[in-house]
């Protein structure tokens, strides 16, 4: 079996379309934080004019066999930054995909398995909750592998229904809810935003103690409606804020580090936002998606 590095693919991919337009880069690399330390393609030795730009994901250097606006190493780097964010989401995904299907195929056997088998009332309502489980876990993959169904719909009659299907949860940790704001147009893919409602609200539900309070509110800004998720719970440490949007990271004890990863790649393909505040006590989590002009003018005329 031949192990291919993904992050020599991204490095090939950058010098692949690079010759393919025409640009005279003589070699590329990335100083990544890997094993292998540095990943290169071309002549790296050659004479030339190399250009070093710092990055996200790490130095990189780029070789010309003739002198370059700095523009345009800019530009590249920067294309080289995004094909290593996308190949690093697209790498979690799959796993989570993979990780998640598995189980939930063998859940939804032996929810058949008693639905068939056993009469009790409280058996029956165990396999209903495990039905509306699997089939929101579903919805959630789909949603990673299908290309998504943008839709004219009210971001915050989105966030009351979410708020809904809490309910039962916050009641039981003593947690109370409150959902306010503007009424707030927006064009996307309402399962895939769904998505990213739930997972903020889960993530301030573990951040809260018992009687903690979670505010979500929503507010018509110029071009885009802010979403506001906080809470009053114990805050994120200094140390792992700004790493929270790479995979892997968390301040939960018993957390994997992918809610944040997944939630800033759907407010992403939606061309928004997401940032995260220090409230001090607690975090608030900023999400800014674009309005949907048209139907935000149809709602004022009535």
């Amino acid at each position: 079996m031949v192990v291919v590095n993904p992050h020599r693919q991204v490095v090939e991919a950058l010098w692949s379309w690079c010759h393919q337009i025409g640009i005279p880069l003589e070699f590329v690399s990335w100083e990544g934080e890997g094993e292998d330390g540095e990943w290169s393609v071309g002549e790296g030795d050659a004479d030339g004019f190399v250009y070093r730009q710092e990055t996200d994901v790490g130095v990189i250097r780029l070789g010309f066999n003739q002198p370059v606006a700095l523009v345009w190493v800019r530009f590249l780097a920067e294309v080289l930054s995004h094909l290593a964010v996308d190949r690093e989401n697209q790498f979690v995904i799959a796993s989570v995909v993979h990780e998640v299907r598995n189980p939930l195929t063998v859940a939804l056997g032996y929810q058949e398995l008693m639905s068939q088998s056993y009469s009790d009332p409280l058996l029956t309502k165990t396999a209903e909750l495990l039905i509306q489980i699997s089939d929101r876990l579903e919805d959630v993959l789909r949603g990673y592998q299908e290309i998504l169904q943008f839709e004219a719909f009210d971001l915050a009659r989105l966030c009351q229904d979410v708020g809904n299907e809490f309910q039962e949860f916050l009641r039981r940790k003593s947690v109370s809810l409150r959902i306010t704001g503007d009424m707030g147009w927006i064009r996307g893919d309402r399962r895939t935003i769904r998505q990213v409602v739930r997972n903020l609200l889960r993530n301030a539900c573990d951040a809260v103690n018992e009687g903690g309070e979670i505010d979500i509110t929503t507010e018509n800004q110029n071009t885009h409606v802010l979403l506001r998720v906080s809470d009053n719970g114990t805050g994120i440490a200094a140390g792992i804020r700004p790493f929270l949007f790479h995979p892997y990271y968390t301040s939960k004890s018993d957390g994997h580090g992918l809610g944040l990863v997944i939630c800033r790649r759907i407010v992403e393909q939606h061309h928004g936002s997401i940032d995260i505040e220090d409230l001090s006590p607690g975090t608030a989590i900023l999400v800014r998606l674009p309005k949907n002009p048209q139907k935000e003018r149809a709602s004022n005329s009535h």
